[in-house]
């Protein structure tokens, strides 16, 4: 019998309905999957969400409010056709279109939401306790 010495390296993504996510919910026409994190693959040390966005229709829409961390993230948009982003960073406001890199440092105030397009929204966080990052 072979030994699987590294499967525990290896994990499946779990989808997560958006508000089952503090500061997350709404309407937009996403899914959101959870790739490692505490949940799937806490020994990667840091927390990553795909969201999954597909055909959404120019409309102004929220799907995640306003919010501080206290690690820095790093946030990709990736797209094959078109999407846009709407980000609020401090108090000044975005519209961003893939494929873009957003860096938001520690304890900064901000949101992000679709506007329109197809494409993934790909948010990480330096830490697998996604729950501990939020500051109130």
């Amino acid at each position: 019998m072979t030994t699987r010495r590294y499967q525990r390296l290896i994990s499946s993504g779990l989808v997560q309905p958006l508000d089952a996510v503090r500061f997350h919910g709404g309407e937009a026409p996403l899914v959101r999957r959870l790739m490692a994190g505490a949940a799937v693959l806490p020994q990667a040390n840091h927390h990553i969400a795909v969201h999954e966005i597909r055909g959404a229709a120019r409309e102004e829409r929220g799907y995640c409010d306003p919010h501080r961390h206290d690690c820095a993230e790093l946030n990709l948009l990736l797209s094959w056709d078109r999407l846009l982003f709407r980000v609020a960073l401090g108090d000044e406001v975005y519209t961003v279109e893939a494929p873009a890199t957003i860096y938001i440092p520690p304890r900064l105030l901000h949101s992000a939401n679709v506007v329109e397009g197809t494409g993934f929204y790909i948010a990480m966080l330096g830490n697998s306790d996604y729950e501990s990052t939020f500051m109130e």
